[in-house]
């Protein structure tokens, strides 16, 4: 577990961190101002850790940062097959203000006798970008450049991705959220560490709407998937489309359209009164989703 609060922020990152693009934070914007609304009415909130699948949310208690960034309830982790992101909940902030420090301490090896006090890696952050630093036995080495995404979410704070591979591919971790604004600072949980499990991404269908299948017409199926990251629609990977009338294989063309996966076929003008059977699949880093479908050709 980490136990050592360090008062010591590391140096100033350094790298430029491009800002979080929409698949950052697609769907959360909403539900950050619901989170956001739960905090302040709460006043006061035990800290704890809650959720499903990938997605987890953790709790601490407010007002116990004078002028430094304040965490508050529902901060996020959650990971997909390749990444990490980290939102977190910064109540008494907007923006990065001048002199705001932010850490991220992880525990890779969930073994306190390794890193900084169990401290293997450090993500130290603020509004000139982010840095990943891995413990060398005496400092956090920030020198490396790693690929990291800093943004801010609207009535919530900082959010940041990172490879999965930047912190060596661990299943699990523990990590400790730390601020800073001059001789003021936040912890966070106040005691102790958070724990986090990976795991595998998942897509789910939700939905399947078929067009009518007319002989000589265009046929379309539409599928609603959610990744199990966010519990958002999928709107980005690849689309399979495999269908036959009587036999006959049809040619088809999948994209993602309007937060749905969409296969369209050109049905023979021969096929009146034919059954069409086939799929509409939906694939996203080694993950897949998949639904058959029938329908007679009128």
């Amino acid at each position: 577990m980490l136990t050592r609060w360090l008062v010591t922020f590391a140096a100033a990152a350094t790298l430029a961190a491009a800002l979080a693009g929409a698949a950052l934070t697609a769907g959360t914007d909403a539900t950050a101002k619901a989170l956001g609304s739960a905090c302040r009415a709460a006043g006061r909130t035990l800290a704890g850790s809650t959720g499903t699948a990938s997605l987890r949310t953790y709790n601490d208690l407010i007002e116990d940062a004078g002028n430094a960034p304040d965490f508050c309830a529902s901060n996020i982790v959650t990971n997909d097959n390749r990444s990490i992101t980290i939102e977190i909940h910064a109540h008494n902030r907007s923006g990065f203000d001048a002199g705001d420090e932010y850490r991220v301490l992880f525990d890779t090896d969930l073994n306190p006798a390794t890193g900084d006090s169990g401290a293997d890696y450090e993500l130290a952050f603020g509004g000139a970008g982010a840095q990943l630093g891995r413990w060398n036995g005496t400092s956090f080495d920030l020198s490396t450049p790693r690929s990291l995404t800093l943004g801010w979410l609207r009535d919530m704070g900082p959010v940041l991705r990172l490879s999965r591979a930047e912190l060596g591919n661990p299943t699990a971790f523990d990590f400790v959220f730390v601020s800073a604004n001059g001789t003021d600072g936040d912890r966070a949980p106040d005691t102790g560490a958070w724990s986090y499990r990976l795991t595998p991404l998942k897509l789910t269908v939700r939905a399947l709407v078929l067009g009518p299948a007319r002989a000589g017409k265009a046929f379309s199926a539409r599928m609603l998937v959610t990744r199990s990251d966010f519990d958002v629609a999928l709107t980005s990977g690849s689309v399979g489309c495999e269908a036959k009338v009587a036999g006959r294989v049809l040619q088809g063309v999948g994209r993602f359209s309007r937060r749905q996966a969409v296969c369209t076929w050109r049905l023979p003008r021969s096929s009146h009164g034919k059954r069409l059977t086939g799929s509409i699949s939906a694939s996203f880093q080694g993950a897949q989703a998949r639904r058959s479908l029938s329908a007679t050709v009128r």
